[in-house]
């Protein structure tokens, strides 16, 4: 069995809580009677402890191992877990946040290196794509779980059950993934690629700089969007979940063949692609009033957003090259974290204190900002040979 297939299993189940806790977060703390506003800090909160630790975890893993910090990645995500189990409260929320960003910086940039390490330039973004589709399908599984146990009546209180199944398939990742999981370091593909080392690299400095205004843009929406169509198209928490149907089936099932498409085609255009019919669609959301169209809108979003994800993960190897590796995607992550701290505050004051639409305006408009900063300031040097 070869070193991505090992990844599967653990992948899969530390995926299964993803969907549905990202969904429930913002109504769950309505509940408990919080603010927009302190809702947009649940989100926050998250990216800032990314600011703090993924350049630490980069560096990490180059000397440690990429093994070690998966695994504490699936530990720490098995502690956050725990405390939505056993937290009732907008401050127990807050701390399993703090340790979901630390999990999360573990667990992304050691995967991210590893799925980089065991890659070469003729697969890399299908392999990512990949990764992809094994953690959307266990976040599909887990919705599912989720959705049926808190709408279905079967105990007065779901949450303590709910939880409870997401912290034991929890421990089953940590467990497959300490069993399971190899090493990759010392069996990377070498490229031999015309470019310097990522300290003075350019390119990837400038890369970096846009996938944090990417990460701005798409944080703008987060902490409001459920609250968005609660407010303008239903209050049905039922008929709000089943939205999300049609793009969590594609985002089982094409992110691979899509960067299947990158290797053979260009990463870079493929993102850049995305980018704009991500922009198009983003557009036409404040003028969705019908469940319907609002369903068919949001999917090919979703699906224009799948287009550039594993393209960009991809990207940072063909910037930076086969050296320190896990510092290139400790500085890619700590990007999208500083990105991600600003985008949630900037878009829950638009929507609490300007305009709620306006919300939409500005991501759309920004996402058309990047697309035309990655087609014109970022040059890849596609010569290289595989050792």
């Amino acid at each position: 069995m070869n070193r991505l297939q090992l990844l599967k299993k653990p992948i899969y189940l530390i995926s299964i809580p993803n969907y549905f806790i990202n969904f429930i977060l913002p109504i769950y703390a309505l509940k408990l009677g919080s603010s927009p506003v302190e809702i947009a800090m649940l989100f926050s909160v998250f990216s800032l402890f990314n600011i703090l630790m993924r350049p630490f975890v980069g560096r990490w893993i180059d000397k440690k191992g990429r093994k070690q910090g998966f695994i504490i990645g699936l530990l720490a995500f098995a502690l956050t877990r725990l405390l939505f189990l056993i937290g009732h409260s907008y401050s127990y929320i807050f701390i399993a946040r703090i340790v979901q960003s630390i999990a999360a910086s573990f667990f992304a940039i050691s995967l991210d290196t590893m799925i980089a390490d065991i890659s070469g330039v003729e697969d890399r973004t299908k392999n990512f794509g990949e990764v992809v589709q094994y953690g959307n399908r266990g976040a599909f599984l887990g919705s599912f779980i989720g959705f049926t146990l808190l709408f279905g009546d079967f105990v007065e209180n779901p949450f303590p059950l709910i939880f409870g199944i997401y912290f034991i398939v929890s421990l089953l990742a940590l467990y497959f993934g300490t069993k399971d999981i190899k090493e990759t370091i010392g069996t990377e593909k070498k490229e031999k690629i015309s470019i310097p080392s990522v300290i003075i690299n350019k390119t990837f400095i400038k890369y970096l700089f846009i996938i944090g205004i990417l990460a701005l843009v798409n944080g703008i929406t987060t902490p409001i969007f459920v609250i968005y169509l609660r407010d303008h198209i239903t209050q049905d928490l039922v008929l709000i979940s089943f939205m999300f149907i049609p793009s969590a089936i594609l985002a089982m099932y094409l992110p691979k063949k899509l960067g299947k498409i990158a290797d053979n085609y260009s990463r870079k255009r493929l993102m850049v692609m995305g980018l704009i019919i991500e922009t198009a669609f983003t557009l036409l959301i404040p003028f969705c009033r019908d469940y319907y169209t609002f369903i068919a809108v949001y999917t090919i979003v979703m699906a224009a957003n799948l287009m550039t994800v594993p393209a960009q993960q991809a990207l940072v190897s063909e910037i930076t090259g086969n050296d320190n590796r896990g510092k290139s995607y400790g500085l890619y992550h700590l990007a999208l974290g500083v990105g991600g701290i600003l985008g949630p505050l900037i878009g829950s004051g638009i929507y609490q204190y300007i305009n709620k639409a306006l919300v939409f305006f500005v991501e759309g408009l920004g996402l058309l900002v990047v697309a035309v900063f990655i087609g014109f300031a970022i040059k890849i040097n596609s010569r290289r040979v595989i050792n």
